[in-house]
């Protein structure tokens, strides 16, 4: 039986259509959400794969979480960082640090402790082990306004995960670094519906990226036809090319 997957943020809109799609092909998979939230029980149910919860920018919870995901298996497959915090959308100038700190501590800082937790875990595995960060297509290109902590945020995870990528290489750790388009999402949950509509007419294609494009794009990210792009940002959008 293939060793799982953990997905960070399965939970969140991407990270729960990933995992539905890699059950859906047959893989296991262990979910992790930052609460223990009646979504991540009801997808952990729908899934039947062990779910663990806590907030991973903690060390200490970190090495907990940790524990109980090697409980359920002593190697893994693969990881995906689909971890995820909303934010207010204002202008730079007039966002408080807080917001921005908030935002690199959802996403650099755990993922950090979840790779020195898990390394072990992932490496020297026979056909290799593949690490999926989700980043954004915003860091390509001329980014939009209001948005600076999480691009900020994402912008120094997505470096982190380009330098880890050739540090991890001879361990036959590949991580690939996936920049989805705009998604209708919590992360969004402040614009109004009429907005998000207008901003899909303006797309080439006159809708945004779904969930499940993401998902698709995963599934084939962690097989080892995709090995030869690790390091590089894929991205996967419905938007203008940049």
């Amino acid at each position: 039986m293939q060793d799982p997957i953990l997905i960070i943020g399965a939970s969140g809109t991407i990270g729960s259509a990933i995992a539905t799609k890699l059950t859906d092909d047959g893989c296991s998979v262990i979910l992790h959400g930052a609460t223990d939230s009646k979504r991540l029980r009801n997808l952990a149910s729908k899934l039947k794969a062990p779910v663990i919860s806590g907030d991973i920018s903690d060390q200490l919870v970190t090495q907990k979480c940790a524990e109980k995901v090697h409980k359920c298996a002593e190697n893994l497959s693969g990881l995906i960082f689909a971890a995820a915090m909303p934010f207010p959308h204002k202008l730079t100038l007039r966002t408080e640090w807080q917001i921005f700190q908030q935002q690199l501590d959802s996403q650099l800082k755990p993922f950090h402790l979840i790779m020195q937790h898990f390394k072990t875990a992932l490496e020297n595995r026979e056909d290799g082990a593949r690490v999926i960060v989700l980043s954004t297509e915003y860091l390509l290109g001329t980014p939009p306004i209001k948005i600076a902590p999480y691009l900020s945020a994402k912008a120094a995870l997505t470096t982190y995960a380009k330098v880890l990528s050739q540090e991890l290489l001879s361990s036959k750790i590949r991580v690939h670094i996936i920049a989805p388009g705009l998604i209708k999402s919590p992360l969004t949950g402040d614009m109004p519906d009429e907005y998000l509509e207008l901003l899909a007419e303006r797309m080439p294609e006159k809708k945004l990226t779904t969930p499940e494009e993401v998902a698709n794009l995963c599934a084939f990210m962690m097989q080892p036809d995709a090995d030869a792009l690790y390091g590089n940002i894929v991205p996967i959008s419905r938007g203008t090319r940049r």
